[in-house]
C-alpha cells in the first residue's frame, strides 16, 4: 500500500461516466446518459464501489424483497456494486480482489484495472473484454469528493 497510485487514489470519488468502447471505436454508455455513483478507496486496502442508473424502476410496494419478478429484474440490472480489498502497482495498474458483489458470481474473483490520474479526476479502464460481438473496454471517470 505504499506506491504513489496508491496513495494518489485514497479517497472518495463520484460517477461521471462510465461507457465501453468497441473495436471500431463506437463509445456506447454503458447504464445510459447519467448514471450515479460512489467509489471509495482506504488506506488499509479496501474499496467499494457501487453505479446504478439515473432513472431505476421505483417498486409498486415499498418492502425491498416484495417487488415482482420485472421489478427485481430491472432493479439488478440496473444496479452494479462490488467491495473487496486493492493494491496497485507503480505502472497504474489496480488489482481489486473482490469479497462480495450484487453479481454472486463475482465473489473471490480478481479484476485487473488500469488507472490515471489527470487533476481531480480518476480514469478507470479494463483490459479488452471478448464478447460475442467483439472485443471492448470499459472507462470509466470518476471526479475526487471534496470535503
Amino acid at each position: 500500500m505504499e506506491n504513489s497510485m496508491t496513495e494518489k487514489i485514497i479517497g472518495t470519488w463520484k460517477l461521471e461516466s462510465w461507457y465501453y468502447e468497441d473495436e471500431n471505436g463506437q463509445k456506447i454508455d454503458y447504464f445510459g446518459k447519467s448514471p450515479e455513483g460512489i467509489l471509495i478507496y482506504d488506506k488499509v486496502g479496501y474499496m467499494s464501489v457501487h453505479i446504478m442508473k439515473h432513472d431505476r424502476q421505483l417498486f409498486q410496494l415499498n418492502g425491498m424483497y416484495e417487488g415482482s419478478s420485472e421489478e427485481l429484474s430491472s432493479a439488478f440490472r440496473s444496479y452494479f456494486g462490488y467491495y473487496g480489498r486493492y493494491y496497485s502497482d507503480e505502472t497504474g495498474t489496480l488489482t481489486h480482489i473482490v469479497e462480495g458483489s450484487a453479481f454472486p458470481n463475482w465473489k473471490g474473483n480478481i479484476e485487473k484495472r488500469y488507472a490515471k490520474i489527470e487533476g481531480d479526476r480518476l480514469i478507470i479502464y479494463t483490459p479488452p473484454i471478448e464478447t460475442e460481438n467483439g472485443s471492448i473496454i470499459f472507462f470509466i471517470t470518476w471526479e475526487r469528493c471534496k470535503k
